[in-house]
Parts: structure tokens; sequence; C-alpha cells
């Protein structure tokens, strides 16, 4: 079997295409040593509020960069406000009842790590989507797999994947040859965002976290991703 590996940072409430690249995936690992980056979304995504695109921003401590020792700071009550703004949003939609305990769990838990929360949604976003997709993080594995492409290659390298899924972002940094020297085929997601129904507002909005497709359209959520997909890309 040629395992096709995809590698990203754990991002809070992640978009649609990050579960359409993981749903093409046999692995995906968490970039959990890598370090937060300014603007990522590490820490923050956007909903569709009643008050149309609504930002969710989980406060984080001073200090730690590497993502895996991130702390969240929990002096400020974000875990109320985050899940009121979520209910807020979403509790007339017709899955709604289906799904919200399972998240409200979560938000009930006081959370400490900022990559523990995030891989805790995550994964139960892909249980609740049925993507069957086996879970490593880098921080598991004790050595230095180097930086940059080399790094990426040498991940997938260490779990023996054969095909590396990249996203358009990783054109800027991506040097083909690391892969090649594994016997790594290095593609590219291709992907095109879908149109669904929502409650709020005349137009479409795109580009937001995915439990506003899955409050949406529910069980369906997958298929819809999937409606849209196209062949991964030797180039983009």
């Amino acid at each position: 079997m040629s395992l096709k590996v995809a590698i990203h940072q754990p991002n809070y409430l992640p978009w649609i295409g990050y579960f359409d690249k993981l749903d093409q995936s046999d692995i995906f690992v968490f970039l959990d040593k890598a370090d937060v980056s300014k603007g990522s979304f590490l820490n923050r995504n956007t909903i569709l509020s009643p008050n149309g695109k609504t930002l969710l921003t989980v406060p984080l401590t001073k200090g730690e960069k590497s993502i895996h020792k991130v702390q969240i700071n929990n002096l400020r009550n974000w875990r109320a406000k985050h899940w009121a703004t979520i209910k807020a949003s979403y509790k007339k939609n017709a899955f709604w009842h289906m799904y919200k305990d399972r998240f409200e769990q979560i938000y009930n838990k006081e959370w400490d790590s900022l990559s523990e929360l995030n891989i805790s949604l995550i994964e139960l976003i892909c249980e609740l989507l049925e993507i069957d997709v086996k879970f490593y993080r880098e921080s598991a594995f004790d050595e230095d797999f180097g930086k940059s492409s080399e790094r990426i290659a040498n991940i997938v390298a260490k779990l023996q994947g054969k095909t590396y899924i990249s996203g358009r972002g990783g054109k800027k940094y991506n040097r083909l040859e690391d892969f090649e020297e594994k016997g790594i085929d290095l593609m590219y997601q291709n992907f095109t965002h879908p149109i669904y129904n929502q409650v709020w507002g005349e137009n479409f909005t795109d580009k937001l976290s995915i439990i506003d497709l899955l409050f949406h359209h529910g069980p369906e959520s997958l298929n819809t991703i999937r409606s849209t997909r196209n062949p991964l890309a030797v180039d983009l």
C-alpha cells in the first residue's frame, strides 16, 4: 500500500480545506514542534454568527514559542464566551442537537495546552465526519528532523510514507529533491471550496471553521467536501 502522508500544525477549529486534506491522507502528522507564527490559525478561527463573520480567539500566555509547549491563558473566560457565541450562531441549525453535546464537553473542560485542545477538537470532528486517518505528533519522536522541506520529507520517510500531500502554501518552501532523494512523491492539494446553504447572510461566506458546515449539513458534510474535490496535482 502506498501510504499518503499529510503534515500540518494543529489549528483551532480548522477550516474545510484542512479536513479535505485529512480525508485524502492515510497518516496525518501534527507539526507541533514548530514555532507559533504571527497571523496563523493556531489559536483563532471564524464562524458565521447573526452579526456576520465572527472571530474566536483563544488567549495565550507569553513565553513559549514551540506549539506543543504553548499554554492557554485561563485567567480570561474564553471558553464560556466561545461556547456562547457558537451556541447563538448555530442553535437554530438542523444538526445542532446532533453534535452540541460532544462539543460542549470539550468547552466545559479546562485546558492548559493549546495543542491538546486543538488536537482533541480535530480528532472529534474527524470522528463526526467519519474520516478514517491515523494521527501522529512530531513531538512524540525523539529526534531532530531538520528544517523546512527536509524536515517534512524526513518525517514522511520515518513513517514509511510514499506520497506527501502538501497544501498550496508549501510551494514557497518545498524542494522537490528533498522528497525525490527518499523516493517520496510530492503532490499538492488542489482545493475548491464547496458552496452550501447557510442560515445567516444573503451571500455564501467561505473559509469558515468546519463547524459551520457540520452544523448546517450534519452527516452529509463529508460528501459536501468531496463534491468539489480535484485530483492531487504534481504542480499548481
